[in-house]
């Protein structure tokens, strides 16, 4: 079933070819939308602060203009008003949430997403007051999204990551965080606060992760130096973060973090913004997420049945 109710914010700066991508899958989703174009840095957040509640608003890009969207649904709320369900069209450069809820990245297979998307709500986090649907991170991954060449990811994505992580991996920062949980107190070089199993796109970092759950993982990492740096970074590309021995991994609804090393940057949703201290919590203002029937089934959400209304399913 095609919706015509349908809005789109795209960031006309993702290129060209990623242009022709887009206009591929509305051909083939056979609807028409309202492309909403963005401007300028926070345009998405302002602009779906302002799309009606009926509509379904997409973001086509990637985490961070996502991320800013959310932001701006969550503005429209505070404000006291009913807002859309938001989803995501992938052209980004690792597209997390995408393979957080197994959307493939093919224009058939979104397409047939946006004309018959489930549903799932979801309690964003919060970090010092900004909304992330994913993570935030402290420590070698924050310094990498700080420092990576703009130039450079826009000639070969996320090839631009893994060199500038490289380069903090054999010329490390040092770090040194107080990262304090209930009535307990760790002293870390990096912290992945999560919601999401996935990171950096197909890596695994913590499996216990929902973007459903009411909480989230604190991905807790000691080791400094060449050495540990580079266990790590093995260690997450084989989808064993987790198990490696001084990692450790701990359930929370609420964490506070604090530098004892200066001013340390924060990465949110891939986005480098802001720098510690932080508290992170969950958002008292839950969103509609469209995605993929089954992931919507498989997480007791919402699906459309056709010309139904949509349904909500048994967990």
């Amino acid at each position: 079933m095609a919706h015509a109710d349908v809005t789109v914010i795209f960031n006309p700066r993702a290129g060209g070819n990623k242009q022709r991508f887009l206009s591929n899958i509305l051909q083939h989703a056979g609807i028409k939308v309202e492309l909403l174009q963005t401007t300028h840095p926070g345009h998405a957040r302002e602009l779906a602060r302002k799309v009606r509640a009926h509509q379904r608003l997409f973001v086509a890009g990637g985490d961070g203009s996502l991320n800013e969207a959310l932001n701006g649904l969550l503005d429209a709320q505070i404000e006291g008003h009913e807002v859309p369900p938001l989803g995501v069209i992938p052209l980004g450069t690792a597209n997390v949430l995408a393979v957080e809820v197994g959307l493939e990245r093919k224009a058939k297979a979104i397409a047939d997403y946006i004309n018959n998307p489930g549903q799932v709500w979801i309690r964003p986090g919060l970090v010092n007051g900004r909304a992330f649907f994913l993570m935030v991170g402290m420590g070698a991954d924050a310094d990498t999204v700080a420092n990576v060449s703009l130039k450079l990811k826009r000639l070969i994505g996320k090839g631009a990551y893994v060199l500038e992580g490289l380069r903090n991996i054999i010329f490390p920062h040092h770090r040194d965080f107080e990262v304090n949980i209930g009535r307990e107190n760790y002293r870390v070089a990096g912290v992945v606060v999560t919601h999401a199993q996935h990171y950096g796109g197909e890596f695994i970092i913590s499996p216990s992760a929902k973007l459903t759950d009411n909480g989230f993982d604190v991905v807790l990492m000691p080791g400094n130096g060449i050495g540990a740096l580079s266990r790590y970074g093995l260690a997450l590309t084989l989808n064993r973060l987790h198990e490696q021995s001084d990692v450790s991994v701990v359930r929370t609804e609420r964490v506070t973090i604090t530098s004892h090393c200066g001013p340390a940057p924060m990465q949110i949703d891939g986005e480098s913004a802001g720098k510690l201290p932080c508290e992170i919590s969950l958002s008292p203002y839950p969103v509609r997420l469209m995605v993929p029937q089954a992931y919507a089934r498989a997480a007791g959400g919402m699906v459309d049945s056709g010309n139904q209304p949509l349904q909500l399913t048994k967990a």
